[in-house]
């Protein structure tokens, strides 16, 4: 196999796409040692900029602005289609068995990349690749073990789905995850009594907006914890608006806030395949209103766990 620094300047000299001069917009793209690369997939570029986004705003609503600019840049050079990388492991500062396993995991991506996965296995490229930033981060910061166990989680789950059976990668993954389980322990059981099903949420949005806040992040916890104690049930999000603005830009609104909470419910554990994103725009408002009405109520994403 190649080694993670060949693999990596095959990329950044111009194997999968070639340099172009840095340009405005796309400044970030060139921190990859000189002048950006085109990416060759329109459709990962899309993905990794959906899930980015999302990280950028959790990191936000934690005033975790470092983080939060990090992952926004990121998410304004897959937008502008621009090569973004996964995060290297020498920039970061983990124990040594951490380590090992995250040099393990950033040699396979970047196989799988030059192997051309991100246009076969968009999602799960991209969902390993911005769990694997994710997971490198909040371990080293040490301030979110939850998030960073759910990430690491969901790299070991996508990256044995795209190194397939012949590779070191599901061995490897496992016995990390014997060894983690041993050191975490036991987690603390949440006695609190379960609802039945159907089980409903709700979260608000500010005007104009598809980032979520802190309440929005509170939600989430319970809609997870909901979810987790019905494995069988499915989880619908649907996105409104108010009826300022016009119909079409409120329907890709809606999109827009229906797919930052499925990518946060995603990076906390639930898997994609449950989730079911709906868009309905300014069609069904909670409060009924006349057309250009800006109604906070009707600036929301609805979450039914129920069954399928």
């Amino acid at each position: 196999m190649m080694t993670t620094i060949r693999i990596r300047n095959l990329l950044l000299s111009g194997v999968a796409a070639a340099c172009l001069m840095a340009v405005a917009g796309a400044a970030s793209a060139a921190g990859y040692g000189g002048a950006p690369i085109r990416s060759p997939y329109e459709g990962y570029d899309a993905a990794l900029q959906q899930r980015y986004e999302a990280m950028a705003d959790m990191e936000a609503a934690e005033n975790d602005s470092t983080d939060a600019w990090a992952y926004g840049n990121k998410a304004v050079a897959a937008r502008d289609g621009f090569l973004v990388l996964p995060d290297d492991p020498e920039n970061y500062n983990l124990n040594p068995e951490d380590t090992a396993f995250a040099h393990k995991i950033y040699a396979h991506l970047l196989s799988a990349y030059l192997s051309g996965a991100p246009g076969a296995a968009t999602a799960d490229m991209a969902d390993a690749q911005v769990n694997f930033d994710c997971w490198m981060s909040d371990t080293e910061e040490g301030t979110n073990p939850t998030r960073a166990k759910n990430c690491h989680a969901r790299v070991v789950e996508t990256m044995a789905r795209i190194s397939g059976p012949d590779s070191d990668v599901p061995a490897a993954v496992r016995a990390y995850q014997k060894r983690f389980a041993a050191k975490s322990g036991t987690a603390a059981v949440d006695d609190r009594p379960l609802p039945v099903l159907p089980i409903s949420h709700r979260m608000m949005f500010k005007f104009d907006s598809a980032a979520l806040d802190a309440d929005s992040l509170t939600t989430l916890r319970e809609v997870v914890r909901h979810a987790n104690a019905y494995p069988r049930a499915a989880v619908h999000v649907t996105g409104h608006t108010d009826r300022a603005g016009d119909a079409t830009y409120n329907h890709a609104l809606a999109q827009k806030r229906a797919a930052n909470v499925a990518v946060a419910l995603s990076l906390r554990g639930i898997k994609l395949d449950r989730i079911d994103e709906i868009q309905l725009g300014e069609d069904a408002p909670a409060v009924a209103t006349a057309d250009g009405v800006a109604e906070a109520r009707n600036r929301r994403v609805e979450i039914l766990i129920d069954n399928r």
